[in-house]
């Protein structure tokens, strides 16, 4: 564990720029990550920290679920608008505004021309959650949501914005090279969904299809400056652990040469850890609980017996140290199959709707809306 002092301590500096930066799910990783190498008061203190604020927009969630679930409750009492969803006056005036003003990116999101980095973001996500179709259903309020996310593409990107500021919209091209200047635009800009889950904890990975409001989809994927700047954090770690081998290699072949392979055996032997698996399958067939939360997990016999775990007097730190990650693991599982969950349920529910009322199944509906959510029961206990 000592010798993974150095590398814990980079990751939490990468945690805490992460987290500046409002990267708060990537910020709670790497912190899980450098306490699992190396726990200190620190990192023990960040990572709770994170977790406390990744919980705290939990209900948040859960209040626009229940939201959505209120709006999408067939009525009884006037059957003639039971498919019909409202919308305030103040909603369509908003809609109104920013589609009027879609040529001015800074008008679009809400914010000053001098505004910062971060007043930006404040912004976005005051928007994102005023415009999102499952929330507002006015007319027009897709192409709103649109807007907002293309504004804070622009405005977001340094180079982008000082483009925009200069030339406008037009981008300061004659008319025949706009085409051409705007499609090169759309294939790095991170699409209207996808930009929402990375604010809103979402979690999204290559290319797929998420479908929000009655039949409406997009196309997710990555953009160009997301990709670089995951691609330079791995550079990063990957040169410091570089370094730091080629810092202790003189140390360790200076006691190769005096002491011989025995003691590199006594030194080396006890610190392989055992694989481990959430299912019952060959070879994994011996169930085990970790001892801070009690949660279940699968080893291969042969090898725990074989690690420093399964050794007699085996070292209690270690222990902790590796069911430490066991739960961390197990969490971010839950989390991965709530969301899953919880999309699933989304689409249901919009498929049992049809569109505008037309193709309204209710007994779909009902058993949409009564669907479980196993997963994020559990996760809410395990908190």
């Amino acid at each position: 564990m000592e010798v993974n002092r150095d590398e814990a301590a980079r990751a939490l500096d990468i945690a805490q720029k992460k987290w500046t930066t409002g990267d708060s799910a990537g910020a709670l990783r790497i912190a899980r990550k450098s306490h699992s190498l190396f726990p200190t008061p620190l990192s023990e203190k960040l990572v709770a920290e994170y977790e406390q604020s990744a919980s705290a927009s939990a209900p948040k969630e859960e209040e626009a679920e229940s939201e959505l679930r209120s709006r999408t409750k067939p009525a009884t009492v006037k059957p003639q608008e039971e498919n019909t969803r409202t919308h305030t006056p103040q909603q369509l005036a908003s809609v109104k505004a920013v589609i009027s003003a879609k040529s001015d990116y800074y008008k679009v999101l809400g914010a000053e021309r001098t505004a910062t980095e971060v007043e930006l973001k404040r912004a976005y996500r005051k928007s994102a959650l005023l415009f999102h179709p499952d929330k507002n259903f006015a007319p027009g309020a897709d192409e709103a949501f649109k807007l907002v996310a293309h504004a804070f593409n622009v405005l977001s990107d340094a180079e982008k914005r000082a483009h925009y500021d200069r030339f406008g919209v037009d981008g300061g091209r004659d008319a025949g090279s706009r085409p051409m200047q705007r499609r090169r635009g759309a294939e790095d800009e991170v699409s209207p969904e996808e930009l929402f889950n990375m604010f809103f904890g979402g979690d999204t990975g290559g290319r797929f299809g998420v479908q929000f409001g009655p039949n409406v989809r997009f196309a997710q994927h990555f953009s160009n400056n997301h990709r670089r700047q995951r691609g330079a954090d791995e550079e990063e770690s990957e040169r410091s652990l570089w370094s730091a081998c080629l810092q202790f290699m003189p140390l360790v072949f200076l006691v190769l040469s005096l002491f011989g392979s025995s003691l590199l055996s006594l030194l080396f032997a006890g610190s392989v850890m055992p694989n481990y698996s959430f299912d019952l399958s060959p070879p994994y067939t011996e169930s085990r609980l970790t001892q801070m939360r009690g949660v279940q997990y699968w080893v291969d016999p042969a090898e725990y017996a074989r690690s420093s775990l399964g050794a007699e007097g085996g070292a209690l730190r270690e222990l902790r140290s590796f069911e430490r990650d066991v739960e961390a693991q197990y969490v971010s599982r839950l989390q991965r199959k709530c969301r899953q969950e919880k999309e699933h349920k989304r689409m249901e529910i919009h498929m049992a709707q049809g569109w505008f009322g037309i193709g309204n199944d209710r007994a779909r509906l009902q058993a949409a809306m009564d669907l479980p959510l196993p997963a994020c029961d559990e996760l809410r206990r395990f908190r």
